[in-house]
């Protein structure tokens, strides 16, 4: 469904980025072939280990013979054997038969994951609220100190896998109200090339939420600049984000179901 295929320098770098453990994935041969791969990520989180499948590839040839589910099986063993509490994936939305594979071993659908992109960006200092803020940037692991930031559950727009990200942080007066997680992009000249948006949020039980996020959306998009604009991995369930990132010309390209699995009591 996507052209997943890339140069071995990319893929070294996908290694890094997304923790991938190879010494704890998967290569299974048949006949001496390689005929299916699952790469595996470990994170330590508030005392317990979480884990993502970060790819299950079955060859052509070996597809529709059970193998997916065989390893899918070992694969959930494994996890047991690291005492994984939570494991995720995520699967393109339409990939009706890789869903079906996941829920037939325990992963369930617990939200979707939106890719949007924008052709001509409808954000201005009009209406948007943000002269009752103050917005401060900054590095990207600030975030982590903020009590309602989430780890965890989107891996790639989690701070840990999100090199050279960069941060915006929304206050109103002295209190710290919201937060935005971006990366930017620059040609061979440093001229802006994209920017990338992980994450944006208000904090919890803001009457003022959509006046945050727009806030925190203006210094993040840099409206008066040309450039691509991207949101990877936006959480369908984070419905005021995803409205105002639609209402600002945002529209999307790709949808992924984000999955859960966790070992039976």
């Amino acid at each position: 469904m996507v052209n997943a295929s890339m140069p071995l320098e990319r893929f070294l770098a996908r290694v890094t980025n997304d923790e991938l453990c190879l010494k704890r994935s998967l290569a299974c041969y048949v006949d001496g072939q390689p005929a299916g791969i699952i790469l595996n990520s470990f994170r330590e989180l508030e005392g317990i280990t979480i884990a993502r499948n970060g790819g299950t590839a079955i060859g052509p040839d070996h597809r529709g013979k059970g193998l997916g589910k065989t390893m899918m099986e070992y694969n959930l063993a494994l996890y047991k054997e690291e005492q994984v509490k939570r494991a995720y994936l995520e699967a393109i939305s339409t990939n009706a038969p890789a869903i079906r594979l996941y829920e037939s071993v325990g992963y369930s659908i617990v939200d979707r994951l939106l890719i949007m992109t924008c052709e001509q960006l409808r954000l201005d200092d009009g209406g948007s609220g943000r002269s009752a803020y103050s917005v401060v940037r900054g590095h990207a692991a600030e975030v982590l100190a903020i009590p309602y930031y989430s780890s965890g559950m989107v891996w790639q727009s989690d701070v840990p896998n999100l090199k050279d990200a960069e941060c915006v942080k929304v206050y109103d007066g002295d209190e710290l109200v919201g937060y935005g997680l971006f990366k930017r992009t620059f040609d061979d000249k440093g001229v802006l090339a994209g920017i990338t948006l992980f994450r944006c949020e208000a904090a919890p039980g803001r009457r003022d939420a959509g006046d945050v996020i727009r806030a925190a959306l203006y210094a993040i998009l840099q409206p008066k600049d040309r450039c691509r604009r991207t949101a990877f991995n936006i959480r369908a369930t984070q419905e005021e984000l995803v409205h105002i990132l639609q209402e600002i010309g945002f529209t999307g390209s790709m949808e992924e179901v984000l999955m859960l699995w966790e070992p039976e009591s």
